[in-house]
């Protein structure tokens, strides 16, 4: 996709990627892999007058939602509106491909925030935070797998009859109820994480139990830990995930921000005054 200076990016990018973004756990194999996998994540940069890249967006699937997940600015670039032309690119690519919405975590009182209502993102429910905890290695495969994103749901079995102490934040109204007796929760492999969009458990107390439950499907991806987010105010979880060496990620407390496509929406100006 190449609308005006920006475009979708290829591996011929990486140099210029990895020269602009600093990201945990990026290398040139999470990388290549990344910008090779059709409809799995979307990395899209901004041409500068000289061609090289001076903005870098990336952002992936989460269940039928596009998550956007970091934009990167070249210090030529900065306050130059980089990211918000980035950011209303990336939305319009996610209209026009079939997305749902799009969706990004927002600190409410950081400036990314104001950015997250340019692109019109509604927050709502309570603050969280993300955690993630590590994953023991097992058995891991030789050949690490990516699937395409119909089957990208964990399922914690005999939960479907109780309230998830965080509800699956990107399901749509097709699958907010249970299945076969289990409750259900989106992932997406970000790097060397999996991420949960909800914490399917009734209270942290089930931590043991997800993390069993997700455990094969992170070695076959090659996932060292398990994001998933839990309550900000919630002081006992915060206690009980101390103990279990459990990293908070969130350096405050966020939410969802979602933007969920209309049909026939206009695209084009919307959002931009």
């Amino acid at each position: 996709m190449t609308t005006g200076r920006v475009r979708r990016l290829t591996p011929a990018d990486a140099d210029e990627i990895l020269r602009i973004v600093t990201l945990e756990g990026l290398d040139a194999t999470v990388l290549t892999r990344e910008l090779t996998v059709d409809d799995d994540y979307l990395w899209m940069g901004l041409t500068s007058p000289a061609g090289g890249l001076s903005a870098v967006h990336r952002s992936m699937r989460w269940g039928s939602h596009l998550l956007l997940k970091g934009v990167f600015v070249d210090e030529s670039a900065r306050g130059s509106g980089a990211a918000l032309e980035l950011g209303f690119a990336i939305r319009d690519h996610a209209r026009d491909s079939g997305y749902a919405g799009v969706a990004a975590w927002v600190e409410p009182h950081k400036p990314e925030a104001g950015l997250a209502r340019m692109l019109r993102l509604r927050t709502s429910g309570p603050l969280l935070h993300r955690f993630e905890v590590a994953v023991q290695d097992g058995d891991r495969p030789a050949h690490v797998p990516v699937p395409g994103h119909p089957g990208r749901v964990l399922e914690l079995p005999g939960r479907a009859t109780q309230t998830p102490l965080v509800a699956d934040a990107v399901a749509d109204d097709d699958e907010r109820g249970p299945t076969q007796g289990a409750a259900r929760v989106h992932w997406v492999l970000d790097r060397h994480r999996l991420v949960l969009s909800g914490f399917p458990g009734e209270s942290v107390a089930d931590l043991g139990e997800l993390v069993s439950a997700a455990a094969p499907l992170a070695r076959a991806q090659g996932a060292r830990f398990l994001e998933f987010p839990m309550p900000a105010a919630d002081l006992s979880a915060a206690l009980r995930l101390a103990a279990v060496k459990a990293r908070r990620l969130s350096r405050t407390p966020v939410r969802l921000g979602i933007l969920r496509f209309v049909p026939g929406a206009v695209t084009e100006g919307a959002g931009r005054r």
